[in-house]
């Protein structure tokens, strides 16, 4: 595979997910949410999916859906960083879907980055680069599936660290947009 093969763009209408191929049951649901829902909620103004298309066979490679969020905590940020913000809630971008077809997973696809990683680097562009440069926004979050706390660690999410969210199934996990 040639990293010209790829394509990222908003998900179309003609966008099928029936092939799509998940490798783990645990994340059926992020199937079923593309093929469902993902297509009504862009266009109720809920949700905007982007998908990776291999071009080579038109098929959606992976996916991303964010979302508008918010972060809360009894914490200030001026007890954070020293800035007066002493609201509860804090803006955030939310990654409310990630998925990539496990044919194109791991070390077997030979692109220069792999696909999780480009959707991760892309969700932070546009949310440090242009929602925060117009409205305030502070943090990209995410829950995190058991199973996918080790991917996005490595793509430079922190875990929030509070025994409620260790015990969660999807741990939130959070990206501090002003130290990128």
């Amino acid at each position: 595979m040639d990293e010209d093969e790829f394509i990222l763009r908003p998900i179309e209408d003609g966008d099928s997910f029936t092939s799509f191929r998940t490798g783990d049951a645990d994340f059926a649901p992020l199937k079923m949410f593309a093929k469902t829902k993902a297509k009504p909620y862009e266009k109720a103004n809920l949700a905007r999916t982007y998908v990776v298309c291999d071009q080579t066979n038109n098929r959606v490679a992976a996916y991303i859906t964010l979302v508008c969020s918010e972060v809360r905590s009894a914490e200030t940020l001026a007890d954070i960083d020293g800035h007066l913000f002493p609201y509860e809630q804090y803006p955030a971008v939310k990654i409310a879907r990630l998925m990539v077809d496990e044919r194109y997973r791991g070390n077997g696809l030979a692109v220069s980055k792999k696909l999780g990683s480009v959707l991760i680097d892309f969700a932070l562009g546009i949310a440090k680069n242009e929602i925060a440069e117009w409205v305030g926004c502070r943090f990209i979050i995410v829950d995190a599936k058991a199973k996918s706390v080790a991917f996005y660690e490595k793509v430079g999410f922190t875990l929030l660290d509070t025994p409620d969210n260790k015990a969660r199934a999807e741990k939130v996990m959070f990206v501090d947009l002003s130290k990128l």
